[in-house]
């Protein structure tokens, strides 16, 4: 199973919804966990912010990294509607069952 942190933004100026985000995601990754972005046991760390600012602090994870800055994923342009099948593909890239 796939252990993922989720980190928020302060949400300060947000151009999209990250807890929806994240909602969406979870839909589509139905067999991952989703945890704090400080526990231990996590495989992969998701920074979800909601401008391109990417104000998000980062705990202290060595890991993989997915960023979500605005209409961004990993610093790569993408339309709103996409971003969660987006960011659900490339987190499935870590789950060591595949």
């Amino acid at each position: 199973m796939l252990k993922i942190g989720v980190k928020y933004c302060g949400n300060c100026n947000p151009q999209i919804d990250g807890p929806k985000l994240v909602k969406r995601i979870k839909e589509l990754l139905p067999d991952s966990l989703f945890l704090s972005a400080e526990d231990p046991g996590i495989d992969v760390l998701l920074i979800v912010s909601g401008c391109p600012v990417d104000c998000a602090t980062r705990p202290k994870f060595t890991g993989p990294l997915v960023v979500v800055a605005g209409k961004t994923v990993d610093r790569v342009p993408c339309e709103a509607a996409e971003i969660p099948e987006v960011v659900a593909e490339k987190l499935q890239k870590y789950d060591s069952k595949e």
